[in-house]
């Protein structure tokens, strides 16, 4: 997320699925987004030696994008409605070599590669009712178009931000989240 903090904080996210693009984007418009070009983002995603994240509904995966790779650990979901979860991300490296480095490092732990998936995102942030949020819109070859809303909440906030988040994604005619990542969504597929 650009420009948050979310080394011990909670990810706020709602996603949908979107069936008509065009009149979307009207609708944002409204709030007068600016779209970022889209930026091809390349995750690795890595079985834990020990247990199963799919059924601890954790996540811990490699990223490329634009140049940087990071890596992130992702919780499980705290509620139902939501994707809220504690998220930590660090910086990786800017060079493949280094990303190589730690792949080599993670399986040498015993960490496995359970997949990959690439998407091409355009993202936007957005202040809505006094919180920030990062908006983007993604495109999953074989699964379609999604947008997301997502905030950065510490652990007293999230009531809140779930509250807040829900109140924009009506406002903005957003029904049917899906909760499932795009990992599960291609998975199930």
């Amino acid at each position: 997320m650009n420009g948050y903090e979310k080394s011990m904080s909670y990810e706020v996210e709602l996603k949908y699925a979107i069936t008509d693009m065009p009149q979307l984007l009207e609708k944002l418009e409204q709030f007068g987004l600016c779209f970022g070009e889209a930026v091809e983002e390349h995750d690795t995603f890595y079985q834990h030696p020990v247990k199963d994240f799919a059924a601890t509904d954790e996540c811990l995966r490699i990223r490329l994008r634009a140049g940087e790779y990071r890596i992130t650990y992702k919780g499980p979901k705290v509620d139902r409605e939501t994707k809220t979860r504690r998220e930590v991300e660090l910086f990786l490296a800017d060079n493949a070599k280094t990303a190589r480095q730690w792949d080599r490092l993670l399986q040498a732990l015993g960490f496995r590669v359970a997949a990959e998936l690439k998407k091409m995102r355009r993202s936007a942030g957005l202040v809505y009712r006094e919180q920030k949020y990062e908006l983007t819109l993604d495109y999953i070859d074989g699964l379609g178009d999604f947008i997301e809303l997502e905030t950065i909440a510490g652990e007293a906030q999230l009531d809140d931000a779930r509250r807040r988040i829900k109140s924009l994604a009506a406002t903005l005619g957003l029904v049917q989240p899906i909760t499932a990542s795009y990992l599960e969504l291609s998975q199930a597929k």
